[in-house]
């Protein structure tokens, strides 16, 4: 094969594969990020807890928790006391 025929078949394969090219915006999308809005006001909350030893029972009353304070105070409380007490019984009444 001659160099130039081989050149002339190197340039149709360049322009074969340019027209497959994909855009990057299509081979890399952008994900998109949807972000929840909460209110942030603060009306307090109670926990209070009381561990009755002579029954192995843990009993949690809560009151006006926001799904917030749920995750950042009360379960991280309620895994502490579980890790100190694993036989105990929990209860839990939330209002």
């Amino acid at each position: 094969m001659s160099v130039a025929r081989a050149t002339q078949r190197l340039g149709l394969m360049r322009r074969h594969l340019n027209a497959l090219a994909l855009d990057e915006k299509i081979l890399f999308p952008k994900p998109e990020v949807y972000v929840e809005e909460l209110p942030t006001v603060f009306w307090g909350y109670t926990i209070q807890m009381n561990v009755r030893h002579d029954e192995k029972i843990i009993d949690f009353v809560t009151e006006s928790l926001s799904p917030n304070d749920k995750m950042e105070v009360y379960l991280r409380q309620k895994k502490m006391m579980r890790d100190m007490y694993p036989h105990y019984i929990i209860t839990e009444r939330h209002g």
